[in-house]
């Protein structure tokens, strides 16, 4: 643990908390969901926020990362940049979920016929629209330095999430009520965190300027493609296996993917972190930062692996057993990206979002190439080995491009 010494152990302390919090909501809302519908019907609703949640990242056009850059320095035009930045987001939302929708019924021929029904899509939608008001508020919060803020706002939206969906439980096995309700929790929450971000002065309701919305989208939309990159990265794998092996073995596979992220909070906390140290004018010393955050994921991991070892099948039944040797395998992945959540954060707060947009093309191109071919010889494991293989390759060329950059 020395090597946090010289970080902000309040505010990681903070964000990992909350990010613990917004990960036990949601690994316990895919808990519930598995017992309710099964394999088949789990990997339905996997499937159809994956493709959402890409979506949605998508249509926040990379405005949260510019922000993030040019709130700091804003000065006089800070109520001009947020009501750009409002403005941006509702459009984005709105995008997001129409190309949701888009994707999910051209998917229904190779993922299964579900995925194109009418009240499937409508939940599909939702779920697009709320992901984009939160992770866009969230980031409103983070451009202010307000992180405790933004990670309990943020971990309270997966909370609400959790509260629909186990109301909606109820209802009996049917994905779209499921995905619909949880869409709906985590809205009441987003309306709730909307009105507080108004009274901290970051909500400001007025028409756009075209030279804010313009600077908005001038920066943040080259650093899209990292963004897109990560997301594709962490979620294209269900896609993946769905096309070879169908909604069931997706099911199967989220559970052990589902735990697996928990090592990942510490990372990406520091990671938020880093942005602003790296906009400051910091940056040195990176492999303290690295390594801090890599021993937190092993460590996470270890009881993780362990835990979930012992406890998949007897929770779950027999059916879900392979899940215990994904497992394995995924925490080690989840070691492997530590590196990757820190670096590729640090070219954002740099300033150099071609750049990072640039190498999260390539990596999305990369995922691809490894899941493909992952899926293709071994199964739902040989796609959780390429994410071992994915996971150490983009975090190597991470640490490369941030360091390039540095003054020596």
């Amino acid at each position: 643990m020395t090597a946090f010494v010289s970080l902000r152990r309040a505010e990681v302390s903070v964000l990992a908390s909350s990010g613990l919090l917004q990960i036990t909501a949601n690994a316990t809302a895919a808990m519930v969901a598995t017992f309710v519908l099964g394999a088949a019907g789990r990997g339905e609703m996997v499937l159809g926020a994956t493709i959402g949640g890409v979506c949605a990242l998508v249509g926040g056009l990379g405005t949260g990362q510019a922000l993030r850059s040019m709130l700091p320095a804003a000065g006089t035009d800070r109520r001009q940049v947020l009501r750009s930045y409002a403005w941006c987001s509702a459009a984005g939302a709105a995008g997001a979920a129409g190309l949701a929708v888009a994707a999910c019924a051209a998917s229904a021929p190779l993922l299964g016929a579900a995925l194109g029904g009418t009240g499937f899509l409508g939940a599909v939608a939702a779920f697009t629209v709320v992901q984009v008001i939160a992770v866009q508020a969230s980031e409103a919060w983070y451009a202010d330095a307000l992180f405790r803020r933004g990670g309990l706002w943020f971990a309270a939206t997966a909370g609400g999430g959790l509260a629909g969906l186990l109301a909606a439980a109820v209802t009996g096995p049917h994905a779209s009520v499921l995905l619909g309700a949880q869409a709906a929790g985590s809205a009441l929450v987003c309306v709730v965190q909307l009105g507080r971000l108004r009274r901290a002065g970051l909500l400001a309701a007025g028409p756009p300027t075209r030279s804010a919305v313009r600077a908005l989208l001038a920066r943040g939309t080259p650093a899209l493609g990292l963004t897109l990159g990560l997301a594709v990265a962490l979620r294209s794998d269900r896609y993946v296996l769905g096309v070879f092996a169908g909604p069931a073995a997706v099911g199967v596979y989220s559970l052990a993917a589902t735990l697996s992220e928990v090592p990942r909070v510490v990372p990406q906390a520091v990671g938020q972190l880093f942005v602003r140290h790296v906009a400051l004018g910091g940056g040195a010393r990176l492999a303290r930062w690295i390594s801090g955050s890599v021993l937190a994921a092993a460590v996470g991991g270890l009881l993780v692996a362990a835990g979930g070892w012992l406890l998949i099948v007897p929770v779950f039944g027999e059916t879900f057993e392979p899940a215990r040797a994904m497992l394995l395998v995924l925490v080690v992945a989840e070691v492997c990206f530590a590196p990757y959540a820190v670096a590729s954060r640090g070219l954002i707060g740099d300033g150099r979002t071609r750049a990072a947009g640039a190498f999260g093309l390539a990596a999305s191109v990369a995922a691809v190439g490894c899941y493909l071919l992952g899926a293709r010889l071994g199964g739902s494991m040989g796609l959780a080995a390429g994410c071992v293989a994915l996971y150490c390759g983009l975090s190597a060329r991470a640490v490369v491009l941030f360091r390039r950059g540095m003054p020596r």
